[in-house]
């Protein structure tokens, strides 16, 4: 599988490398986890399962550091994910909200110690529930997921369409990257990196007391005014009127 998976920024992030090694195990488990739903709706269980092995292995010895509480409160995570996928993905979803219940009913009882026994299980039992109404699993295409991880990862840097295809065409074709995402988003690239800024604009606005020059700047806008017209243009109000209405 050759598509960028999210454990692939772990050695990005700057913060990752300052953590205790719990902290550390913990989100490493949870991108891990994360990345196997991937292998997961295209139906390659088996090969999601060994890649969480290998990580696993590679990591042991922050994986060693978590206590039977830690690993359990991570397989509670793990088991909602799965359900959730199941839910939004198929027609009958009373099966994945019995087998959730379930194993959180179990994971109350029963410590996680053997962390990859436990995700054994847990990974068959929800398998087998995904091919009972034969319903394709997931209609989003890989490259969708990674456009979509890509931008929401770099919305603060100055972000053009151009880059986006440039880092497509690293695993896939970019202009068959750029009209599958136009097809299954109803939006261009271009409409959703706006549309993203716009949101986090939206959100500062409201929760916090950023200026509207600040947050131009944040988003990389040109300047303020470029920011105001591109707002208003969106939202139909200028920034600080959006402010002064649902701050």
């Amino acid at each position: 599988m050759n598509n960028l998976l999210y454990t692939h920024y772990l050695d990005q992030l700057n913060n990752y490398d300052h953590q205790s090694p719990d902290k550390k195990a913990i989100i490493l488990l949870g991108y891990t986890q994360r990345d196997f739903l991937r292998y997961y709706r295209r139906n390659e269980v088996q090969a999601g399962f060994e890649f969480i092995k290998r990580n696993i292995e590679r990591n042991r010895h922050l994986i060693a550091t978590l206590s039977p509480e830690q690993r359990t409160s991570q397989m509670h995570s793990f088991v909602d994910d799965l359900a959730h996928v199941g839910i939004k993905n198929h027609v009958e979803i009373y099966p994945f909200l019995e087998l959730q219940q379930a194993y959180h009913r179990r994971l109350q009882t029963m410590p996680v110690n053997n962390y990859v026994v436990w995700i054994q299980k847990v990974i068959h039992d929800f398998s087998k529930l995904m091919d009972v109404d034969g319903l394709s699993f997931s209609s989003r295409l890989e490259s969708t997921l990674d456009i979509i991880y890509y931008i929401n990862a770099h919305i603060y840097d100055k972000i053009a369409v151009k880059d986006v295809l440039q880092h497509a065409n690293q695993y896939c074709n970019p202009t068959r990257a750029q009209r599958n995402f136009s097809q299954e988003m109803h939006m261009s690239i271009s409409d959703f990196i706006m549309g993203q800024r716009m949101d986090l604009a939206k959100t500062l606005l409201t929760k916090t007391d950023t200026s509207v020059q600040s947050i131009a700047a944040k988003l990389n806008f040109y300047d303020a005014n470029d920011f105001s017209k591109q707002f208003k243009r969106k939202l139909g109000l200028s920034p600080l009127t959006y402010r002064k209405t649902y701050q």
